[in-house]
């Protein structure tokens, strides 16, 4: 459980969990890292690097000269997911909290795009949010997860250029209470 907790507490800081972002599916430089956490002073993004390093959630991918200083580049070791096992180990209020800290990131997201974009125009920029209610099977909830999962692997593999522009899609997915009149 106290592995599980670290592990979560390392993820979930804020600097720390921009930081994984930021890298995502690429490898980048501390610099490059720096300049898509333009609000997070550099000193602070090295700190959190060591940490992530001395716990094993990045990687150096590579280490080269550049300008006789030696850059590093870095990577995530595995997704920093937790797994059901492991996430069954956590309280209901470390759910809560980390489920809060997971949708504020949402908020400053979405709140960052809308600022800067403003007038947005969703339509032309593919962007929305939107929650439906469905009734499915354990069966039918799986083939639909994997039929995201499928759709979403494909894209992750793209690679920038061609007019491609990064993208976030975020799914939450949860059963509701019975209202009663339903059955």
């Amino acid at each position: 459980m106290e592995t599980v907790l670290r592990k979560i507490e390392l993820v979930i800081h804020p600097v720390r969990f921009q930081i994984l972002r930021a890298i995502g599916t690429e490898t980048l430089t501390t610099q490059e890292i720096s300049d898509r956490l333009p609000d997070t002073p550099k000193s602070s993004i090295y700190r959190h690097l060591k940490l992530l390093l001395e716990h094993d959630l990045i990687v150096i991918d590579e280490t080269r000269l550049v300008n006789g200083i030696q850059e590093k580049t870095y990577r995530l070791d595995q997704p920093a997911r937790l797994g059901p096992e492991e996430m069954n180990e956590v309280s209901v209020d470390d759910h809560i909290r980390f489920f809060t800290t997971y949708a504020l990131t949402l908020v400053q997201d979405y709140a960052e795009y809308v600022t800067k974009n403003a007038p947005i125009d969703m339509l032309a920029d593919r962007t929305g949010y939107t929650e439906v209610a469905f009734y499915a099977t354990t069966a039918e909830l799986d083939t639909f997860q994997m039929e995201i999962n499928t759709a979403v692997m494909k894209l992750l593999n793209n690679k920038p250029g061609d007019g491609r522009a990064r993208r976030k899609l975020a799914i939450v997915s949860q059963p509701l209470p019975e209202n009663g009149s339903e059955k």
